[in-house]
C-alpha cells in the first residue's frame, strides 16, 4: 500500500464518526416525540383493558336501589320521628319564652329605664344651655373681631395721614422740608407716628386673638353638637327599650288572662323535654337499623363483589402503568425507536 493511502483512510474514518455522531443527536432529539406517542398508546391500552365504568354504573344502581328499599321500609317512621323532634323543640322554645315573660321584674326594669331617661333629658337640657351660651360667645367674639378691624383701619389711617402731612408742602398745611421733633404738644412729631404704629400693632394682635377665640368656640360648638346627637340617639334607644318592656309586660298580662301560670308551664316544659330526650334516643337507633338494612341489601345485590372487582382492576391498571416506567421497558423503547428511525432514514 502506498504512503498516500493512509491519510485518505483516516479521513474516511473521521467522516464516518462525524456522521454517526450527528445521527445519534437526531435520534435523541426525536425520541421525546416517540416517548409521548408510546405513553398515549399505553394509557389508551390501560383504559381499554382495565375499564371500570360499567362496574361503577352497577355500583351506583345497587346503592340507589338499596337506599330506596331502606326508605320504603324505614323512611316514613324516621320522617315522623324527625317531625316530632322538631315540633317538640319549637314547643320548648315557646314555653321557655313564656316563662321568661312571666318571671321578669318589669317594675325594676322600667324604674331603671325611666331613671336613665331622666338623666339623659337633664343632660339634654344642659347641652342646650351650653349651646345657647356658645352661640352668645360666638356673636361676642365676632363683634370683638369687627371692632379690632375697625381699630386697625383707624390706626392705618393715622399712620398714612402722618406720612401724607409730613410730605405735603407748607402751602397745603404740610411739613415738607421741616425738621420734625420727637414730641410736640401742638404740632406734628415722631411721637405721634410711633403712637399710631403702636395702636396698629395692638389692633393686629387683637385680631389674631379674636380669630383664635372664634376657632376655639367653634371647636366647642362642634363637640356640643356631637354630644347632643349622641344624647338624642341614646334617648331614642332608651325609649325603644321602654316600649319593648311595656309590650312584654302586656304580653304577660295577656298570658295570665289566658290562664297561663308558672307551675303549668314548668310541668309542660318537663314533659316536652322528657319526650324530646326519648325521641332523640329512638331516632339514631332507627336510623342505625335503616343503615344496617341498606348495607344488607347492598350485599345481597352484589355490591361488595363489584367493589372488589373495581379495586382489582384499579390495582392491575396501576401495575400496568408502572411497567411502562420500568428501566427494562424504557430500554426496549429506546432500542425500538432507534431501529425504527434507522429503518426509515438509513
Amino acid at each position: 500500500m502506498h504512503d498516500y493511502a493512509y491519510p485518505i483512510i483516516r479521513l474516511k474514518g473521521m467522516f464516518k464518526r462525524i456522521k454517526s455522531f450527528i445521527r445519534d443527536i437526531r435520534i435523541k432529539s426525536d425520541y421525546p416525540r416517540y416517548e409521548n406517542q408510546q405513553l398515549a398508546a399505553h394509557l389508551a391500552e390501560g383504559e381499554r383493558r382495565f375499564d371500570i365504568r360499567h362496574l361503577q354504573v352497577e355500583v351506583s344502581t345497587i346503592k340507589r336501589q338499596a337506599s330506596l328499599t331502606g326508605d320504603q321500609r324505614f323512611g316514613a317512621e324516621i320522617t315522623q320521628l324527625r317531625g316530632q323532634v322538631a315540633a317538640l323543640e319549637q314547643d320548648v322554645h315557646r314555653i321557655r319564652g313564656q316563662l321568661s315573660i312571666l318571671e321578669r321584674d318589669y317594675k325594676a326594669e322600667l324604674d331603671e329605664l325611666y331613671t336613665r331617661k331622666k338623666k339623659l333629658l337633664e343632660t339634654k337640657e344642659e347641652l342646650f344651655v351650653q349651646m345657647r351660651s356658645l352661640q352668645a360667645e360666638h356673636i361676642q367674639a365676632r363683634d370683638d373681631l369687627k371692632e379690632a378691624y375697625e381699630d386697625l383701619k383707624c390706626a392705618k389711617d393715622e399712620v398714612d395721614g402722618w406720612y401724607s402731612k409730613s410730605e405735603r408742602t407748607p402751602w397745603l398745611f404740610g411739613n415738607s422740608g421741616r425738621k420734625l421733633p420727637k414730641h410736640s404738644l401742638f404740632g406734628q412729631s415722631f411721637g405721634d407716628l410711633n403712637a399710631a404704629k403702636s395702636r396698629r400693632g395692638d389692633a393686629v394682635h387683637e385680631i389674631g386673638e379674636c380669630k383664635d377665640e372664634i376657632a376655639h368656640i367653634r371647636e366647642r360648638q362642634a363637640e356640643n353638637k356631637r354630644e347632643r346627637e349622641q344624647n338624642y340617639a341614646e334617648v331614642g334607644r332608651v325609649c325603644d327599650k321602654i316600649a319593648a318592656v311595656k309590650a312584654a309586660r302586656q304580653r304577660m298580662f295577656d298570658l295570665k288572662n289566658e290562664g297561663v301560670r308558672h307551675g303549668s308551664l314548668r310541668q309542660e316544659l318537663r314533659e316536652c323535654l322528657s319526650s324530646h330526650e326519648d325521641l332523640k334516643r329512638r331516632l339514631p337507633l332507627l336510623e342505625g337499623r335503616r343503615t344496617a338494612f341498606v348495607e344488607e341489601s347492598e350485599c345481597r345485590l352484589g355490591l361488595r363483589e363489584r367493589e372488589a372487582a373495581i379495586a382489582d382492576l384499579v390495582a392491575r391498571k396501576a401495575r400496568f402503568m408502572d411497567e411502562f416506567y420500568s428501566e427494562q421497558s424504557k430500554a426496549a423503547r429506546v432500542d425500538h425507536h432507534r431501529r425504527q428511525w434507522l429503518a426509515k432514514r438509513g
